[in-house]
């Protein structure tokens, strides 16, 4: 695969064969891949690190890629009439040349599946970041501002994962966030070959991810692969990612997860006992208080189904998303 990117950026391909297609993700920087930090330092020990071996990143520094250097004097958002990028030491109004490389260096990218973004930035805070009434008060107006890449990053791809380091601390939020980086990953490269016959694999390998997330929405998938009209395959991609954009920009709710884990054991119930199947329920009525328990159910249906070779359960992406060296297993966020 060949990436467009800015001469600012650098491509950084992983090493490790997992079986996942490779998700393709534009990440801070300073999380762990360079020095470029304004005080020169360089943010290290994150989950961006536990993932590199399985993803391609491609990094990016708005900051030095509008010519500022390392260090340099802090920036801050100051909203007076309009959101403005100022260097406060100087008064410099940054705004114009943030948002003219933004738009020049998102152009330049090409295909990618998510945003790793660094949390509280001036210019790649989502919802993180202070702002200021002028470029000299210490005063701020607000701490839940995006910088002003990251606001280019929501207008050309409002559906598209995006993250901060601090958000990927978080289990959850990080399950999500790979989850769908992944599944985006695996859609690109089924319909890179624009056939039906992929899409109609891929659907059927995520029926069930899908229904965890919107039952209805994928019930309406599945008749866009099913390609009653028969339309071209590069149209039904079209409309396939259309929806898939909008079924995954929210995690799951518990009673649409419940559904599709009944789904997955309704499968495997003919081949356990009595006391299994009683242990299973149990628990899955645990997960309705206590959410960590997901992530046992979907690891004791994927051994059943293992076990008992039951094929169409164990292909599901539902029970296994990404690769289980990078998934958050405890309450402290830490793999078990």
């Amino acid at each position: 695969m060949h990436f467009q990117v800015p001469s600012s950026t650098t491509v950084h391909r992983g090493f490790h064969m997992s079986g996942f297609s490779r998700p393709i993700i534009v990440v801070s920087k300073c999380l762990g891949f360079a020095h470029c930090r304004y005080d020169g330092e360089m943010i290290s020990g994150t989950v961006v690190e536990s993932i590199k071996p399985f993803v391609d990143f491609i990094d990016i520094c708005p900051e030095c890629g509008i010519g500022l250097g390392v260090p340099r004097d802090p920036i801050i958002i100051a909203l007076d009439s309009k959101k403005r990028l100022i260097q406060s030491s100087t008064g410099t109004d940054l705004t114009q040349r943030m948002e003219l490389f933004a738009d020049s260096c998102l152009e330049g990218i090409g295909d990618l599946d998510g945003f790793i973004l660094k949390s509280k930035s001036p210019s790649c805070g989502i919802g993180t970041t202070k702002v200021y009434p002028d470029a000299w008060s210490d005063e701020c107006l607000s701490s839940q501002e995006n910088g002003i890449f990251a606001d280019a990053v929501i207008r050309k791809y409002p559906h598209f994962p995006m993250v901060d380091e601090e958000q990927l601390a978080d289990p959850f939020a990080r399950d999500h966030f790979l989850t769908v980086v992944f599944i985006l990953s695996s859609f690109r490269e089924a319909s890179s070959s624009v056939s039906m016959h992929s899409m109609i694999e891929y659907h059927a390998r995520n029926k069930l991810l899908l229904m965890a997330y919107d039952k209805q929405h994928m019930t309406l998938m599945g008749n866009i692969v099913a390609n009653r009209e028969g339309l071209p395959p590069w149209v039904v991609c079209e409309r396939y990612m259309e929806l898939l954009l909008q079924v995954i920009s929210k995690p799951p709710e518990t009673g649409s997860t419940i559904n599709a884990l009944l789904h997955a054991f309704g499968y495997l119930s003919r081949y356990l006992d009595v006391q299994e199947k009683f242990l299973f329920l149990q628990k899955l009525h645990a997960y309705r208080e206590n959410s960590y328990v997901l992530f046992e159910l979907k690891e004791q249906l994927l051994s059943w189904s293992l076990q008992f070779k039951v094929d169409y359960i164990s292909r599901q992406t539902f029970l296994c998303p990404y690769p289980q060296e990078i998934a958050c297993r405890d309450q402290n966020g830490n793999s078990r």
